[in-house]
């Protein structure tokens, strides 16, 4: 299996490298830099049809100049539920190589975004999937700006900034940590007056404190893990609708940019539940991209 992993690592590097080629060759959008390509032997053949080698397939084709085919293999990878970061990653390869082509179609720099944000939520801290990201939303930036349309940045609310700052697991162990230091606390402070009575003064109310806060964060966490799933919009751009479709009030019709990160809530037919910073509201399924959770 490290064998399989180390060929899709390469293969993912010999993407990077072509996506730099095609910077000189069309400078549509800004340029990835390569990355050198590390020794190692040749990935082993799979047995045809198994995810591995429909990665390979899908990275040949990239590699051919085949960015349709690759698409389609690697959109095919997905829907069979296989992940992994250097998938997802080839994945906005294949995408942003197509728009440079000029054969792009609307959404592709959207599902780009998607991919790549994707990557970044396998393998957090992925410097050239993080650089990726921040150049394809700058180019749809520019396209909309081009378009004469607003370019608008919706802020995540305070609570999601919050909650967003730790996992569920790490607000829970917090907060278990906590109740421990309330319970020294409390034992402390029924010492004789001293320095252990001193300190259980003391620790005991801040652990408590503490409690009170890190247990609803604990519930929020936990609410949003099992109710919303992070997205992307892959439209040109996608206008909010109520639960029954119909287009909300003209206040309320900012459109939602291609390539925004928005959460996943509710379906209901073809209609998804989205936030996106504090608007909420409904919109048609499929101009999301949900990301692998």
């Amino acid at each position: 299996m490290e064998a399989d992993v180390n060929g899709r690592r390469r293969s993912r590097l010999l993407a990077a490298a072509l996506l730099a080629l095609a910077a000189c060759l069309a400078p549509a959008l800004p340029s990835l830099e390569a990355r050198a390509q590390p020794a190692g032997t040749e990935a082993r053949a799979q047995p045809a049809g198994t995810p591995e080698a429909l990665f390979q397939q899908a990275t040949a084709s990239l590699g051919r100049g085949e960015y349709g085919a690759a698409i389609d293999t690697f959109e095919l990878l997905a829907d069979r539920g296989f992940v992994h970061p250097d998938a997802s990653y080839n994945r906005g390869l294949a995408y942003v190589l197509r728009v440079r082509e000029g054969a792009d179609r609307p959404g592709d720099l959207g599902r780009a975004a998607a991919a790549f944000e994707e990557a970044l939520r396998l393998r957090p801290g992925d410097a050239e999937a993080d650089r990726a990201l921040d150049l394809v939303r700058a180019e749809l930036t520019r396209r909309r700006s081009r378009r004469a349309a607003d370019a608008v940045d919706a802020r995540p609310t305070l609570d999601r900034v919050i909650v967003g700052l730790a996992s569920e697991r790490t607000w829970a162990a917090a907060a278990l940590l906590a109740s421990l230091l309330l319970a020294v606390g409390m034992v402390l402070r029924r010492r004789p007056a001293g320095p252990a009575h001193v300190a259980g003064s003391v620790l005991a109310p801040t652990a408590l404190v503490a409690l009170i806060a890190l247990v609803p964060l604990t519930y929020a966490a936990r609410h949003l893990r099992l109710t919303t799933r992070a997205g992307v919009v892959v439209v040109p751009e996608v206008r909010l609708l109520d639960e029954g479709g119909r287009a909300l009030p003209r206040a309320e019709q900012t459109p939602i940019p291609e390539g925004a990160s928005v959460e996943v809530g509710r379906r209901s037919g073809g209609l998804a539940e989205v936030r996106w910073g504090a608007t909420e509201g409904w919109v048609p399924a499929s101009s999301i991209r949900l990301l692998a959770p």
